[in-house]
């Protein structure tokens, strides 16, 4: 994966995000790792669903339309469990606390 984009916030420090493009990275995500350093994060591009299967930890997760605009928000996604959002066109996983430190709010765009 690389790292490619920020995500950012007036007035919040920056979130970098991993970018996801293949089907193989996007199947991957964050599958094997153990944490999600804090203000970093994986943006799955062209991707509206995901799964926390074999996962060891919870996420925030984002979705957002073509235009980065957030079209749904989900705190603390944990183990075993699935989100998706037909609005989405791409997700943003981020560590668990990340949308509330941010203040990220349905319909903000994000800019990247």
């Amino acid at each position: 994966m690389k790292q490619i984009c920020a995500v950012h916030a007036a007035g919040k420090p920056e979130v970098r995000l991993y970018v996801a493009d293949s089907f193989w990275e996007r199947l991957r995500g964050l599958l094997g790792t153990r944490q999600l350093p804090a203000r970093t994060g994986l943006l799955l591009k062209h991707c509206n669903s995901i799964h926390m299967f074999f996962m060891h930890y919870g996420i925030d997760v984002v979705y957002v339309d073509k235009h980065f605009r957030i079209v749904k928000l989900v705190q603390n996604l944990r183990p075993w469990q699935i989100s998706g959002c037909l609005k989405a066109v791409h997700t943003i996983e981020v560590p668990v606390g990340t949308i509330a430190a941010m203040g990220w709010k349905l319909q903000e765009p994000l800019f990247l």
